[in-house]
């Protein structure tokens, strides 16, 4: 049985992270901060409450805490990852080690994945390190370990899906500063431009609130609205707007599933064109 062989690049990237004193610090600052801004909701919560209360403004409170935790959680993942990845490959680029690396026998297409993979990985230490802050969910009940697991599933996916344009953007360009800039702007398109895509094209066309431009499916920040719904319903804000579970419609239906398989797929091409333009003899190849 051949035995497997870990990424060589991904082994010494994870090492040299957690030996900085600087990690485990921003790790206990990243918790103590999702702690104070949840017990804080939970606070206002409990001391705001409602004239009377009964089954409809208990599930409303739960669904508010929760969503406001685990979008806190979403968004900070959302807008770390193209820092953590714009610089991966341009970084070498500008200490000079970029040749070296590429001299080696590991391949541009091994590279980029341990690259993005240990970029990823220092964010999910960051996730699973807060699963005992966001265990707070389960003093309100309504939410099992199996909500829990396909929400790290969802983070995961998604820093992947982010993480692999901010390595396509890092090989492209060559200074860090221009690659994340340019990372951050697809971000935004991805989550903002969608949405005035969408209006705009509604302007010429029947809007129809029970069911959302395909091209949603590359907004991560929908693929959890429609995660949400699934697990305890969206708050009044945004549900009276979009509804995915009591749908008649296929995509909408399945949306999340869905939007997770066109993410995946992207994030693919972008490793694949990531490894093919690192690749040094690519126009000897071509010619």
């Amino acid at each position: 049985m051949k035995k497997y062989k870990t990424n060589a690049l991904y082994a010494k990237e994870i090492r040299q992270s957690v030996r900085s004193i600087k990690f485990p610090i921003t790790v206990g600052l990243y918790c103590f901060t999702l702690a104070v801004i949840g017990l804080f909701t939970l606070v206002a919560i409990s001391t705001s409450g409602y004239p009377t209360y009964n089954a409809y403004t208990i599930k409303q409170d739960f669904i508010v805490f929760y969503s406001i935790l685990f979008g806190l959680e979403f968004g900070l993942a959302l807008f770390a990852v193209p820092a953590l990845t714009g610089g991966t490959i341009s970084g070498e680029r500008d200490h000079g080690t970029l040749e070296i690396l590429l001299a080696t026998a590991l391949g541009t297409k091994r590279i980029i994945i341990g690259k993005l993979l240990s970029a990823i990985s220092k964010q999910m230490f960051y996730v699973f390190s807060s699963l005992p802050v966001l265990a707070l969910i389960f003093t309100f009940g309504g939410a099992g370990i199996g909500d829990l697991g396909k929400y790290i599933l969802l983070i995961i996916l998604m820093s992947l899906y982010i993480g692999s344009f901010g390595i396509l953007m890092s090989t492209i360009f060559r200074k860090t500063s221009t690659a994340m800039a340019v990372s951050y702007i697809w971000v935004m398109f991805i989550t903002l431009g969608t949405i005035f895509i969408s209006f705009v094209s509604n302007v010429f066309s029947a809007v129809n609130n029970d069911f959302l431009n395909p091209i949603f499916l590359l907004n991560p920040v929908v693929t959890m609205f429609s995660l949400l719904d699934t697990q305890i319903g969206l708050p009044d804000v945004i549900g009276n707007y979009i509804n995915f579970q009591k749908n008649t419609s296929f995509i909408m239906r399945y949306w999340f599933t869905l939007s997770l398989i066109v993410q995946t797929v992207i994030t693919v091409i972008n490793i694949s064109v990531a490894a093919y333009l690192l690749n040094p003899f690519r126009k000897r190849v071509n010619q």
